[in-house]
């Protein structure tokens, strides 16, 4: 949902002032104009619980140093450019419920220094760094999944770099169900005093989902003309806890206002009045009501002391959810692939890492497999590519996070630390095929950066340890062929470093009894593959390849020259810190 609100002229000139002192120089941006309007519009930005919401960047609350121009991306109208390092935009923000929110940004850049931080308020929801596009208006979409927290807020919007141009954003609820609590209404019965017509603003209209408001859309109440006071109620299965309840007005030019002196009711099963409560207010366009956490099953909306027609955009029911799974974004990953998707992070070949891996969706260097068991990793070599920093190569690949997602994970090599994978590497690179699919990265001082590794070189599979930057090699198979499924378990105990290995499916079960005797890789007839002592240690699992486009010449071009790996299953433990 997003309502307008107006700046007069004085406010304009002071915020194009600010923009013309902050200027971003260069001779292909000839087209840009300022619009020397009466009134100027901005973005009051309420999100939407069940559908996508988008909206122009140049409808900001506020801003520092940025300007507009003609866009020539499809659809027509302005975007927001002439933005240095330092510049911002700000827009008011409402969110309706706490969960995870995936955010699209249109943009388009001619240059490497293309990059952003967002923000709620003062907290950092993520970065967005893309290589450049192609143009000033060349535009692509480049996506983020986060958490947002509940209530009005600040979106913030803050170039880290410079020379970048900016269209339009969309917000599209994630996971809302999981992550805070159930809208009960969607599975409810709605029921009304009476209907505008047999085909239109029918009760049902109000649990569809849609929260846009408009009668135009087709998913507006409307009771008939009477004297009656009129009322609309939904009911649920059971009694169930409700929390809070969330009423979404209408936002045409017709009658929003009519909804201004209204009684909200909860009932239970046995029809006892749980909750009351009077608003004069008129909700703009929604209203949140905390029904201080009670039991029922019915919620019901009625006139106060107005006879006009009662329309309703949206009726929300949050409550307690049961059952409720953590999906991976639109990958829509089974549950029990990973223990904890928050304990990963994913970094792309275009040097782009997501805050988690929960809420990420398909895309083409993460997406799952046509038989949604597993994992896909994908990276191209490309001219293009950028790549994380102190890096030379392209990746696909998971970064070990704490267990609430908050931060990265490091650990010392004292105690235990193990990590299980089932995977399979699909595709190497046609220039340099050399890949690492799974990884213990330690710490660069000491010299131990890449401290253990499961590499493909051709068609051998061997570990690799760079212990005191002297590296050797245990061979696992000369002959490994691409799809071969496999599982690995890396195992870290008071400095001495394991890794397990087996082609039978037999892992598993040894990672989930604690033991897997029998299946260590050997090291010169020792059973201890490395003893070292270090503390900034972390897992990677996934796609690291060993080649990169800057190296290699514009025949990386080819669209065959990708690494690709499947993981089925991934688990990741430090027991001595449970």
């Amino acid at each position: 949902m997003k309502m307008k609100k107006t700046i007069k002229l004085m406010s304009v000139r002071v915020l194009l002032l600010s923009a013309a002192i902050f200027t971003y120089n260069c001779s292909e941006k000839e087209n840009f104009y300022e619009e020397n309007l009466e009134e100027f519009s901005v973005a009051e930005v309420t999100v939407s619980t069940t559908s996508a919401l988008t909206f122009q960047a140049e409808d900001f609350d506020s801003m520092s140093g940025v300007k507009t121009e003609t866009t020539s991306d499809s659809g027509g109208g302005i975007n927001v450019g002439w933005i240095d390092t330092g510049d911002y935009l700000e827009y008011d923000l409402t969110v309706p419920a706490s969960g995870s929110y995936k955010f699209d940004f249109r943009v388009a850049s001619s240059t490497n220094t293309s990059k952003f931080d967002f923000y709620q308020d003062d907290t950092k929801l993520s970065n967005v760094n893309k290589a450049a596009t192609g143009g000033w208006q060349t535009w692509v979409t480049t996506s983020k999944t986060v958490n947002l927290v509940a209530g009005s807020s600040t979106l913030k919007i803050l170039a880290t770099g410079g020379g970048w141009n900016i269209n339009w954003i969309t917000i599209t609820p994630v996971d809302i169900a999981a992550t805070a609590s159930a809208n009960l209404a969607l599975s409810g019965e709605a029921e009304q005093s009476s209907d505008y017509s047999a085909n239109s603003g029918g009760a049902e209209l109000a649990i569809d989902g849609d929260t846009t408001g408009k009668w135009s859309g087709g998913s507006v109440t409307h009771t008939n003309d009477t004297s009656e006071l009129d009322w609309w109620q939904v009911r649920l299965d059971a009694d169930t806890t409700i929390e809070e309840v969330v009423i979404w007005n209408r936002t045409d030019s017709c009658c929003s206002s009519r909804l201004s002196n209204f009684d909200v009711f909860v009932y239970n099963s046995s029809n006892t009045l749980v909750f009351k409560e009077t608003y004069t207010e008129t909700p703009s366009p929604n209203l949140v009501i905390n029904t201080g956490t009670v039991s029922g099953n019915r919620v019901r909306i009625k006139q106060k002391d107005t006879a006009t027609p009662l329309s309703l955009a949206e009726v929300q029911v949050f409550g307690t959810s049961s059952g409720t799974t953590t999906p991976i974004g639109n990958a829509s990953i089974p549950s029990d692939l990973m223990d904890n998707c928050n304990q990963w992070k994913i970094t792309y070949p275009d040097g782009e890492e997501d805050k988690t891996l929960c809420g990420e969706d398909n895309n083409e260097y993460f997406y799952v497999n046509d038989e949604k068991n597993g994992m896909v990793f994908r990276a191209p070599i490309r001219s293009n590519n950028g790549t994380t920093p102190n890096s030379d190569y392209v990746r696909s690949e998971l970064r070990e996070r704490t267990e609430d997602g908050d931060v990265d994970k490091y650990w010392t090599t004292d105690g235990t630390h193990v990590v299980y994978v089932s995977q399979a590497i699909t595709h190497l690179p046609i220039v340099k095929n050399h890949l690492v699919a799974t990884q213990i990265h330690g710490d660069k001082e000491a010299g131990i950066d890449d401290a253990m590794v499961l590499r493909l070189e051709g068609s051998h599979l061997f570990l690799s340890f760079n212990g005191n930057k002297l590296r050797s090699d245990v061979t696992i198979k000369t002959n490994y062929s691409l799809g071969t499924l496999h599982e690995v378990i890396f195992e870290v105990v008071d400095g001495k470093h394991y890794v397990y290995y087996s082609e039978d499916g037999t892992l598993k079960s040894k990672y989930a009894s604690g033991s897997a005797d029998g299946y260590l890789v050997k090291d010169s007839g020792s059973s201890i593959l490395m003893d070292l002592d270090y503390d900034q240690s972390y897992f990677k699992i996934g796609n690291y390849t060993q080649s990169n486009a800057d190296e290699e010449g514009d025949e990386t071009d080819d669209p065959n020259n990708y690494g690709e790996v499947v993981v089925y299953d991934l688990y990741v433990s430090h027991p001595d810190e449970e």
